[in-house]
């Protein structure tokens, strides 16, 4: 017996995917605002050669993001699995061996760009003129990777513990930060290049001392412990995230052909209007970029609880509320190309100031198709369908752009490259239609399909209902005992399972739904396990641990807080968590062949 998801449950999910997105918009947009902010320092004072070096150095990022990326997109399945099963230890080790792994890749990278900046620079695409302004920009910057990486994963750490606006305090913190210092280092002390860069190191510390220091409270539920890494999840946890890696690795193979190109067809002019676009981009992306981590992570919980009511309503926002965002940021940076381009290039009759405007109106007119790509992308990365994702990484991130970009540029010059990033999503999202129709072996008929969603999939001795008021509660707790009636449950434990549920529901729709002016709604999902009845019960209210209630009152009158005495007295176990803005209480209750064991 399962009951579809109603309107309002459709509803808590879109609340959970926009309060979670502004976090993720922000992990994304943390480099570009550092970019936007030196490019502007870097144009009205450093000169225009400035901004082709911090857009040289913009290949450099891309890898750093790769590295981030591939530990931040493992972490999150992985804990997003744990989560849904409701193992919380498994979470705080994953989360633990990602912060390590940034930490020592943070150190190794850091060490290489003091040691040899100048053959980093070489790399990276600089000629002759270009290369000692960027190695001092490389050693600038080296300062403040390894705070970047572990600011990275922390962030995502304290999303899943609803600390959204420590997130958002420590962004605001390093943007001033960075805007005070790039004024400092380079207008009042005239350090030029190299204090462009070492002001964004320094905004990078500050970013994650604000985030660091929620770890000193006692607040935390998943605190880092050397204790719960395990080191056997480390392949895992990078063959999960490698499809983050690789897309970012390709955009940055990308980078140094389309550079190149760019440097033959269309001078300098060519490669400083993409260094300005590409300053901007990451802010253009920041809300698809966001979705898709966020689909990453609650597809992974839906994925893990078998909830296909839950998955379905995920990419149905995605798809529809997202995508009118994206829509109008199109519109947006359609109109407003000229004052985009303005910040960086102040001459309108310069010929850099053209090339710039075109590729903002041609790129920002595309990104629903970007949207598109990465809502499917990243669904199938949380769903385990890494060969096809490692082959959308491949071609969204290299060979889609870069074979109409050579084919296009020495006819078009600049205007081919511009052309290639659409044409290269249309490629792109055929790719993604072709997988669908081969794997369903006809076009697909329904989301459910689309999704490559088995028939079998969410549909085992379960139950699932949702609860809106308090006549719900009653009901519900007669549909638990019949269920577990017909299944062959023994009436005694189908019996407490009702009683339970009764009680702690009705606790939270009499007591949490009235602490706000927000709609509410309870999810309730039963699982059967051989003789085991597993109540989860999952609601959006204010957080509130009921084992830290029992226990504060365990010594009172004995006649207080009855019904919470007796649900303690009667499961076997009780598990409480507020993670992604949830709390997801999980009863369990044995019959006599697992009270033995």
């Amino acid at each position: 017996m399962r009951h579809k998801t109603g309107q309002n449950d459709s509803a808590m999910i879109s609340r959970l995917f926009f309060r979670l997105l502004p976090v993720q918009v922000a992990i994304v947009a943390m480099g570009s605002i550092n970019s936007i902010v030196d490019g502007i320092v870097a144009s009205r004072f450093c000169g225009e050669t400035a901004v082709a070096v911090v857009g040289l150095y913009f290949t450099m990022l891309r890898i750093l993001e790769a590295v981030g990326s591939v530990l931040l997109g493992g972490a999150s399945v992985l804990s997003g699995r744990y989560l849904g099963a409701g193992k919380i230890e498994k979470t705080r080790g994953v989360t633990s061996l990602a912060l390590t792994a940034a930490l020592i890749v943070g150190a190794v990278l850091t060490t290489a760009s003091l040691a040899a900046p100048e053959a980093i620079a070489g790399l990276l695409g600089a000629n002759e003129q270009l290369k000692k302004d960027l190695a001092t920009y490389i050693v600038g910057y080296a300062f403040g990777l390894i705070p970047l990486l572990l600011s990275q994963q922390l962030a995502a750490c304290l999303q899943l513990e609803r600390q959204e606006k420590r997130g958002q305090l420590g962004i605001l913190v390093m943007m001033a930060v960075n805007v005070i210092l790039d004024i400092l280092f380079t207008v009042v002390m005239d350090m030029g290049i190299w204090g462009l860069a070492l002001s964004t190191s320094l905004a990078n510390w500050a970013y994650f001392l604000v985030l660091a220091q929620y770890y000193l409270t006692d607040k935390v539920q998943l605190r880092p412990s050397a204790k719960l890494i395990v080191w056997r999840e480390l392949p895992q946890m990078l063959k999960t995230g490698l499809p983050n890696a690789l897309l970012v690795a390709c955009l940055a193979a990308r980078s140094l052909v389309i550079n190149r190109l760019l440097l033959a067809h269309a001078g300098e002019d060519g490669l400083s209007a993409l260094s300005a676009f590409n300053m901007v981009s990451g802010l253009i992306l920041a809300i698809a970029l966001g979705a898709g981590a966020v689909i990453r992570m609650l597809a992974s919980v839906f994925l893990g609880e078998e909830n296909r009511e839950a998955l379905l309503a995920l990419i149905r926002t995605a798809a529809t509320k997202v995508m009118a965002m994206m829509g109008a940021v199109a519109v947006l940076v359609a109109l407003l190309a000229p004052v985009l381009t303005g910040i960086f290039f102040p001459d309108p009759t310069a010929g850099v100031f053209g090339l710039t405007r075109d590729l903002f109106v041609i790129y920002g007119l595309s990104v629903p198709l970007a949207l598109l790509c990465i809502i499917y992308s990243s669904y199938c990365q949380a769903a385990g369908y890494r060969w096809f994702v490692n082959l959308v990484s491949l071609m969204d991130g290299f060979f889609s752009v870069v074979i109409p970009a050579v084919t296009l540029t020495p006819v078009l010059g600049a205007l081919g490259v511009w052309l290639s990033f659409p044409l290269g999503l249309c490629i792109t999202l055929a790719v993604c239609v072709l997988y669908a129709v081969i794997r369903c072996r006809r076009w697909p008929r329904s989301l459910d399909e689309w999704l490559l969603l088995p028939p079998e999939f969410g549909t085992g001795e379960r139950l699932v209902m949702v609860l809106r008021d308090v006549n719900d509660v009653t009901r519900t707790a007669v549909n638990v005992q019949n269920f577990c009636r017909s299944h062959g449950i023994p009436d005694r434990i189908g019996a407490h399972a009702g009683l339970c549920l009764e009680e702690m529901a009705g606790n939270i729709v009499e007591h949490g739904f009235e602490k706000d002016k927000r709609s509410h709604v309870v999810e309730v999902r039963v699982v059967l396990l051989q003789e085991s009845v597993i109540l989860r019960i999952k609601d959006d209210c204010i957080p509130f641990n009921p084992k830290e209630m029992y226990e504060m009152t365990a010594n009172d009158d004995p006649f207080s807080n009855v019904g919470l005495r007796l649900v303690y007295g009667i499961a076997q176990d009780i598990s409480y968590q507020n993670l992604l803005g949830l709390n997801v209480l999980t009863i369990t209750l044995s019959g006599p062949a697992t009270e033995t064991a």
